[in-house]
């Protein structure tokens, strides 16, 4: 699987999180729930739809906001995201849909979840540097456990 995301992204390699909880995901959000505006901690994000949501729960995103590496973090656009000044780009993901997403300096949310049915999604995280691991705190508040 690495190998044939390697090649569709164009790096010479991909490592999975170096903690265990951090690299393969699955996200159930009923009604109402959500995931807001946020920068991934990976270089790389792969998700699939599994079951849709019949309303909401559109993928909502702003490319290059920040440049994570450089320390450049731009709080002002990011304030103006947040304070919605800021066009939004959305995805619509149907049952199957696999996206690609580089989200460590594109801002990007899940909007709520409006209709009945549950948003079923999986994501594969990876990074282009081996040892790269969320912090305990980080994990506790994503996955209610460090380990």
């Amino acid at each position: 699987m690495r190998d044939f995301l390697c090649k569709v992204l164009g790096e010479q390699a991909l490592y999975e999180y170096a903690d265990p909880l951090s690299s393969i995901n699955l996200h159930f959000a009923e009604t109402g729930q959500e995931l807001g505006w946020h920068f991934d901690n990976s270089s790389f994000a792969i998700t699939l739809m599994f079951q849709a949501p019949e309303k909401g729960g559109q993928f909502e995103y702003v490319s290059n906001v920040r440049d994570a590496d450089a320390g450049e973090m731009n709080y002002d656009a990011v304030g103006e995201i947040l304070d919605g000044r800021t066009d939004v780009k959305q995805v619509s993901a149907e049952a199957g849909t696999l996206v690609f997403f580089r989200g460590r300096n594109s801002m990007h949310r899940v909007a709520p979840n409006e209709g009945e049915r549950t948003r079923m999604l999986a994501v594969l995280a990876y990074n282009t540097e081996p040892g790269v691991s969320l912090s305990e705190e980080a994990r506790l508040t994503f996955f209610g456990r460090t380990g």
